[in-house]
């Protein structure tokens, strides 16, 4: 069995310090365990600031690889905040994730927003959840400014935390503004917990499909290899993207985490070609490079 090249891939998905989360090592360090495993790029994710000017700090300072930076729509930011958004693509945002942590949807799976049980942020402000449709189910006049700003960018538009009805709301929305870097944030966290059914839809939609390696581990384990060989045999390597969604210290290193995923997948009858395209091709397409 040959060993997966990750060399020239790319990863859309690393938490990194500072948080209020605890995390394996600062932007720097995740930057040079880029650099120093082959990675093209790495992309900086955040529950709680914008990564942009911090990623434009390890990008200088690390010569080897790409560091890029974006913006989680939670509370700090105002929440579905276009003028937030239209500021962090200004400085050059890669990706815009809907809400995380704070989302209506995270807040159903989880019993309040702000945590996950296992971890939790100490907050004095309220805080509440925040959702993307209106008393009717229709997505917010907010919400479709903040896509027109994403699309006008060429960014990237991260699903996050929202539920599966927000998911195909804002998808049909893409679908009919012709914008095509609709990322559906790891699909078999929950949320969205969505099925093989839904992913096919939503890939028919125009959505792309992160697989995140990072959902195999125990925390979340949320996922099985054989979960993420069912999505690529139902819609093919065209709309993925592989991801580690690493960083916090029950993981090991993200770029450890997207070999070791890929490694697997490899191992199960994906080829090497296959690899590229969900980790280097699709990737650089989704970040303009």
């Amino acid at each position: 069995m040959p060993i997966v090249d990750l060399s020239g891939a790319y990863d859309l998905h690393i938490h990194s310090n500072p948080s209020l989360f605890t995390r394996i090592g600062n932007d720097f360090d995740m930057a040079r365990h880029a650099a120093e495993t082959g990675l093209a790029g790495i992309l900086l994710k955040n529950h709680f600031e914008s990564t942009v000017g911090r990623a434009a700090q390890a990008d200088a300072a690390v010569e080897e690889t790409r560091v890029f930076g974006g913006l989680v729509l939670n509370g700090f930011a105002g929440g579905i905040n276009p003028l937030a958004v239209e500021n962090a693509l200004g400085l050059g945002a890669k990706q815009i994730w809907m809400p995380t942590i704070d989302a209506v949807g995270h807040a159903t799976v989880f019993g309040k927003p702000g945590g996950y049980g296992y971890q939790d942020t100490v907050t004095t402000v309220a805080r509440p959840a925040i959702g993307i449709l209106d008393e009717n189910g229709t997505l917010t006049e907010a919400t479709k400014t903040v896509v027109a700003l994403i699309q006008d960018a060429g960014a990237i538009l991260g699903t996050a935390h929202l539920s599966r009805e927000e998911i195909f709301a804002l998808a049909d929305h893409a679908r009919a503004q012709g914008f095509d870097k609709l990322l559906i944030t790891h699909p078999y966290f929950n949320p969205p917990q969505l099925s093989v059914d839904d992913q096919k839809i939503l890939v028919e939609k125009g959505a792309l499909l992160e697989l995140c390696g990072g959902n195999l581990y125990p925390i979340p384990g949320t996922a099985r290899l054989s979960n993420y060989l069912e999505t690529i045999q139902a819609v093919g390597t065209a709309p993925l993207v592989l991801s580690s969604d690493a960083g916090q210290p029950r993981k090991s290193l993200p770029q450890e985490v997207l070999r070791i995923f890929a490694q697997c997948l490899m191992e199960k009858g994906i080829t090497q070609e296959e690899i590229d395209r969900m980790t280097k091709i699709n990737p650089a397409r989704l970040l303009g490079i």
